[in-house]
């Protein structure tokens, strides 16, 4: 069951829409970047708050910021923007395909009905012979095994190459697939990227119900930012390899895990409950170790801090990762290897409360 979201949480919501609207306009016109849907949506993700590591490599950029600095900025964390030429050239290839597969079945039907109309043939001269005319009866009939052959032949054929065709087609789709998936896709831990997070939240808060028992639990990786020199490259990809694998472990089927960059892990869970949250960071944290591990070199201390909120305490998905990044902060703050959990006021909101009055 799940509480029906009020009509003030609703305009509260739409308001904050509204003025971040407005400031990614006025920032795009302040810099004086052309407000393209790609330079939109980059801005937003800037302002917003979304990616911080985007944040930061835009902040570093000289003033003033020329087309190819935000176009690479756009190909390395907006891809999805600059695939129609891949939409293009697979329409162009599927109709190709499509094209000669009809020709193959067109040239299949025809030589069908070819064989049909000779067989009929040979069989009515077969009717019409003297029955004590075997040697005409054996030429009919050695002309219809020759016909047969021959119709088994193109069959085997044109199976072979509708066979092909088939495949072809499934090869252009499966690319098509894997484009839109790597669009929400953290492409070195195999997680979702912030894009896929951004959107399952969307998905999360976007009905006329608030989302019930749901929980974002954070995860911060203190131990990787020794790891950002360019020398050790290599090594991170290996590690955050093994860190997708262990993490995409340690969540539930119905959870949703993404690799945020910063902090590191989202994890959206469908329960409230502090005791088996505290249980999947303890595993997480057991998994971050085992990934760190080398038998080659000497790896740094895994330290990992775990902030969560609930849906209960959230009207909206800013919220609810505000939140979450609150009780984060307090974490790391605090030392604590425990998770910390946001609590409203000092106390968490019971819902429980309100919703027999709220749904009626």
């Amino acid at each position: 069951m799940m509480a029906i979201v009020n009509s003030s949480s609703k305009q509260l919501a739409l308001q904050n829409r509204k003025e971040l609207f407005y400031s990614v306009f006025a920032t795009l016109n302040r810099l004086e970047i052309d407000a393209s849907p790609v330079n939109y949506e980059l801005m937003y993700e800037i302002v917003s708050g979304n990616n911080p590591e985007l944040r930061e490599k835009f902040a570093r950029l000289g003033k003033p910021i020329s087309e190819e600095e935000l176009e690479a900025l756009a190909r390395a964390y907006l891809p999805h923007h600059f695939g129609k030429s891949i939409h293009d050239q697979s329409a162009n290839r599927l109709q190709s395909e499509l094209t000669t597969l009809k020709e193959s079945l067109l040239s299949g039907q025809n030589s069908l009905s070819n064989y049909t109309t000779m067989l009929g043939q040979a069989t009515g001269k077969i009717s019409s012979v003297d029955p004590r005319d075997t040697n005409t009866i054996q030429s009919e009939l050695q002309a219809i095994r020759q016909m047969t052959e021959v119709q088994r032949s193109a069959n085997t054929q044109i199976l072979e190459r509708v066979s092909n065709q088939i495949s072809a087609v499934a090869a252009i789709t499966s690319d098509v697939d894997e484009f839109e998936r790597t669009k929400f896709t953290h492409l070195l831990t195999n997680l979702a990227n912030r894009r896929g997070f951004n959107k399952k939240l969307a998905e999360l808060y976007g009905g006329e119900h608030y989302p019930d028992g749901v929980s974002l639990l954070l995860c911060n990786l203190l131990v990787l930012e020794p790891f950002d020199a360019k020398e050790l490259i290599k090594v991170k990809e290996a590690v955050l390899e093994r860190l997708g694998f262990a993490v995409a472990r340690t969540v539930q089927a119905t959870d949703f895990a993404a690799w945020l960059e910063r902090p590191q892990i989202g994890i959206l869970v469908w329960t409230t409950a502090e005791a088996e949250i505290q249980k999947m960071a303890d595993h997480l944290r057991k998994s971050c170790l085992a990934a760190f591990d080398s038998r080659q070199a000497r790896m740094p201390a895994v330290i990992a801090r775990f902030g969560c909120s609930t849906t209960y305490d959230a009207n909206t998905a800013s919220e609810l990762v505000g939140h979450a990044e609150k009780a984060l902060q307090s974490a790391t703050d605090s030392t604590s290897e425990k998770v910390v959990f946001f609590a409203a006021g000092g106390a968490r909101k019971d819902w429980m409360l309100y919703r027999g009055s709220a749904t009626k």
